[in-house]
């Protein structure tokens, strides 16, 4: 039982970690090609919500789920081997360059695909950001298998993530806090777009 649970909270551990570096891989890369492009895509401020609204609840709640069902099959890990073994690194590149795409394909549709400080790009890519990184923590309940494997829930996971998305759809939708992030009101195909 101790062996099972320690194989869990060093897994939670690990899937917190993979999400929250492959978010702030994205978040870095998206801020650093706009910027040689010239324009930009994300604010301080957008950047700040990201982190605290869409980043930090659901990570929290990953380390709450529960022990996948083949955790006692599998090898014990080699002790020398590091937190970013078994293809981690690689991992986390891959969906930080993913979020990243979705990010600025999603400016620049709501851009009108110009290269151009716009408001409605700004706001299309903060919420494909935002939208893709709570959708992301529930693909990382699982580092390996399908989601759709798994038996149980993560109920705490379900409601950081419910939160983060309502908190994110306010303050692009409730008109003085929409004011105050710079953002332009999108219809219902744009948001279905990001």
């Amino acid at each position: 039982g101790a062996v099972e649970e320690g194989r869990r909270i060093y897994g939670n551990i690990r899937k917190a970690i993979q999400f929250l570096l492959g978010s702030n891989m994205s978040e870095v890369l998206s801020i650093f090609i706009a910027t040689l492009l010239g324009f930009t895509i994300l604010e301080p401020v957008h950047l700040l919500w990201i982190n605290l609204v869409t980043d930090c609840f659901p990570a929290l709640a990953l380390g709450m789920e529960r022990a996948e069902p083949n955790i006692m099959k599998r090898k014990p890990r080699n002790s020398k081997s590091g937190i970013f073994s078994d293809g981690m690194g690689v991992d986390i590149a891959y969906q930080g360059v993913l979020v990243t795409l979705l990010t600025l394909v999603s400016y620049f549709i709501g851009s009108k695909w110009k290269i151009t400080n716009s408001t409605h790009g700004m706001t299309m890519a903060f919420l494909t950001m935002s939208m893709a990184e709570v959708f992301h923590s529930f693909n990382m309940r699982s580092q390996r298998g399908s989601i759709f494997g798994l038996k149980t829930q993560n109920k705490t996971l379900w409601i950081a993530s419910l939160g983060s998305l309502v908190a994110t759809m306010l303050v692009c939708e409730v008109p003085f806090l929409a004011g105050a992030f710079r953002f332009a009101s999108v219809d219902i195909k744009e948001y279905l777009i990001a």
